[in-house]
């Protein structure tokens, strides 16, 4: 927030509105406060005729660190972006964030799991999950009768 803002608002709506923020930033996986902590990736989730593909920010981290599993109908991503405190020297500012990550996202019920792939390329872990054939959009040719 602007600090001349900051200046014109009473203490205790500051708070209140400090609270807001930080509530905010716990439900949607906005940086964390600290260095290392949980954070949530940004994603991105598509579909079309006959696949849903979901991309994930995950710049820094190496497929090693990262997990993929289904449970019943839902699919979660965790892992790990573990932070570095430079050699030999003290951050002045950290940014980005650290530390654990979780995402589940919710399978639509017409989802071929046994065709689900993943693949991680410049820090975008790309999900391509199929959909049962029997699900596919189907166009039908109508007959014109003389």
């Amino acid at each position: 927030m602007d600090p001349r803002f900051r200046r014109n608002i009473s203490p205790s709506l500051m708070r209140s509105l400090d609270e807001i923020s930080q509530m905010f930033e716990q439900a949607f996986g906005e940086r964390a406060a600290t260095p290392t902590g949980h954070w949530l990736p940004s994603a991105d989730v598509f579909e079309t005729g006959d696949t849903y593909s979901i991309s994930l920010d995950l710049p820094g981290v190496k497929q090693e660190d990262i997990r993929l599993g289904i449970e019943g109908n839902e699919l979660t991503l965790s892992g790990e972006r573990p932070y570095q405190e430079p050699a030999g020297g003290k951050a002045h500012k950290v940014e980005r964030s650290y530390g654990s990550f979780q995402r589940t996202f919710q399978l639509p019920v017409n989802v071929n799991r046994e065709g689900i792939k993943a693949s991680l390329k410049e820090g975008v872990l790309t999900l391509r999950l199929p959909k049962k054939e029997e699900v596919k959009p189907k166009t039908i040719n109508i007959e014109v009768d003389d």
